[in-house]
């Protein structure tokens, strides 16, 4: 008799076949098409029939703590209480946890088998550490009872262990890389958009890391600036013995050689100056001026030998003026709105510091001074691109000026005003005659005012162009006097280079096609624009402290009251004191117009209708021509 297969409805199922049957051989067929072989073939008389039973499945028992975590996750009751009592948590964050969990189908992270891991532990004791970033280590704390727990948890307290925890990463992983405050909320001058982390990508790097601890620091900004300050913070709160403490020179007046006091013997303690043979402590000597002259020189201040705010805030850098640890924190959250790639060749403007720099691959290869805004026009906080510079350009004057500035003088005489500063009046895209624009009473925004290339011109012969919603940009000026000063906030918001053909060297070194020599070939007769062939980053930042390259803490005042508006929105110890260096928000003010002259006692005129549809039709005309638009 032929041998048959024996038919099975599943593995297991074949194989106790095969062994019931107590053969060497059989043919054992099992789902759709498969077919086992065991050994030659049985005669199917000698055979056991297989039972017909169903596909067999194993039951996977259910995972109580991860029920659990998936419930807790689900109570809107407990959401509501956990929000309103954990800083960290907020209904965004709540909602990141649970999608967080649910793609991992509420598997626990941080604890295994009801025990909290040991790299849980950790991460709680990194955030306790915060502070050391700059951060606040009570806004990431977890609730005692779960922060101290010990043993194994029952399954609720995982849950809430697992979801707490996870939450406070978050946060700290959300505020360590884009910082605690909306810039954009502390001044309309300041236009950065930091990007945060997306949360359930940030939870699962830390979740899949071999040393999270790595990953959770790494949140932090990049810049070499931001670790430098934050070595500097820690510096600076290590307890000091007294003989180790830096003098401070008390604030008052800027003091310079020939003036004496307590303030003068402070000063001369700071910089280490013996007193002369037959000389006074107190005295504002020669010997003493030199020292001064050495310490601005040193630390890239106008050296000038008088002590005035600058040269003051320097010198108590590091000591215990009560404002220094404030003012490295602030700083250290300036760096969490910067791009975290600043670009392997860009130009990085430090308004508070009155210098531009251009760095490569990390290196600095040239720094000029700037002038910048004045606190009533400042000079914007952002970032963009430099694309191209303009040779010979025309200076497209600010309706906020116009309005604010010029309209008395040009009201009073304008062909005067206008044709003697080289300026032309534009009106529909046409220069027009400024006689015949009415100043008093026509809508100014109608005509345009520029100021024509060549001497005088308020942007100098060049200016280089990142186009932006500020109208902001650097250049030339025809007032090089001013880059004397120490403090130079003098403009109108742009950004007022010393040596511009030099910095457009600089610029283009890796330009093959364009140079500041050719550049300087093209200055004089009509404007002309050059685009670069290498878009470059540009920086427009706002750091009042900073490690200078021998390692030093620099700091520079507050020119535009940004260190007191961040402070108190951080709420810093300390935050009160910034309030003296507070800046109004500047008010934009309505156009200026001519007092109307006393009107007469009019005469009544009767006219006939044909001189009224006359004079009708020539106030048509005139309100429907460009100029008065």
């Amino acid at each position: 008799m032929p041998a048959r297969t024996i038919a099975a409805t599943g593995p297991l199922t074949a194989l106790l076949l095969a062994g019931l049957v107590g053969v060497s051989s059989a043919t054992v067929a099992y789902g759709e098409g498969a077919v086992a072989m065991i050994g030659p073939q049985l005669p199917v008389e000698d055979a056991v029939a297989a039972p017909e039973t169903d596909d067999e499945t194993i039951a996977t028992p259910a995972d109580p703590l991860g029920e659990a975590l998936g419930a807790y996750l689900s109570d809107k009751t407990a959401r509501a209480e956990a929000v309103a009592a954990a800083p960290y948590l907020t209904a965004r964050r709540w909602q990141a946890v649970a999608d967080f969990y649910a793609a991992r189908e509420n598997a626990p992270v941080w604890s295994a088998d009801g025990i909290p891991s040991l790299a849980a532990r950790r991460l709680i004791g990194r955030l306790g550490q915060a502070d050391r970033d700059g951060l606040e280590p009570a806004d990431y704390a977890l609730p005692a009872g779960l922060a101290r727990t010990a043993g194994k948890l029952d399954a609720q307290t995982v849950a809430r262990f697992e979801t707490h925890l996870s939450a406070a990463l978050l946060a700290y992983a959300e505020e360590a890389q884009a910082g605690r405050v909306k810039p954009n909320d502390l001044s309309r001058y300041i236009t950065v958009s930091p990007k945060r982390p997306e949360p359930v990508a940030a939870l699962q790097s830390l979740a899949e890391a071999s040393n999270p601890l790595t990953v959770l620091d790494g949140f932090n900004p990049p810049h070499p600036q931001f670790q430098a300050l934050r070595e500097q913070l820690a510096l600076l709160r290590q307890p000091k013995a007294e003989e180790d403490r830096p003098v401070v020179v008390p604030a008052g007046k800027a003091l310079k050689p020939g003036a004496s006091g307590p303030r003068v013997a402070a000063l001369r303690q700071r910089l280490g100056v013996a007193v002369a043979e037959g000389g006074e402590a107190e005295l504002f000597d020669e010997a003493l001026k030199e020292a001064v002259l050495t310490f601005q020189r040193d630390n890239g201040l106008h050296a000038d030998g008088i002590v005035g705010s600058r040269t003051l805030l320097a010198l108590n850098a590091v000591a215990d003026d009560g404002m220094a640890v404030s003012d490295v924190i602030a700083n250290m959250e300036r760096w969490r709105w910067m791009p975290r790639d600043l670009g392997a060749f860009h130009i990085f403007v430090n308004i508070p510091e009155f210098q531009a720099r251009l760095y490569r691959d990390g290196n600095k290869v040239y720094e000029t001074r700037i002038v910048v805004g004045k606190p009533s026009n400042q000079t914007p906080v952002f970032s963009d691109v430099m694309d191209h510079v303009i040779v010979n350009p025309y200076w497209n004057v600010p309706f906020s000026i116009v309005s604010q500035e010029m309209l008395p003088s040009i009201q009073a005489n304008p062909n005067g005003y206008l044709g003697g500063r080289n300026y032309e009046v534009l009106a529909g895209g046409r220069v027009v005659n400024p006689a015949s624009v009415d100043w008093a009473g026509g809508n100014l925004r109608s005509v345009r005012i520029r100021q024509r290339p060549g001497r005088g011109n308020a942007l100098g012969q060049i200016k280089f162009m990142f186009p932006n919603k500020h109208s902001v940009y650097l250049h030339d000026t025809p007032s090089k006097r001013l880059f004397g000063r120490s403090s130079r906030a003098f403009s109108h918001g742009c950004v007022r280079v010393k040596d511009p053909f030099d910095f457009a060297d600089a610029l283009l070194q890796l330009d093959k096609n364009w140079s500041a020599a050719r550049l300087k070939k093209m200055v004089g007769g009509q404007e002309r624009r050059v685009d670069l062939t290498h878009a470059v980053p540009v920086h427009l930042a706002y750091f009042t402290a900073f490690v200078d390259e021998e390692g030093r803490l620099q700091r520079r005042p507050d020119i535009y009251g940004h260190n007191a508006r961040l402070t108190k929105a951080l709420k810093i110890d300390g935050w009160q004191e910034w309030q003296r260096f507070a800046v109004a928000t500047p008010v934009v003010r309505s156009p200026r117009r001519a007092a109307p002259a006393k009107a007469a006692a009019k005469k009544v005129e009767h006219k006939d209708v044909r001189t009224r549809r006359a004079e009708l039709q020539r106030l048509r005309q005139r309100r429907s021509n460009d100029m008065y638009r």
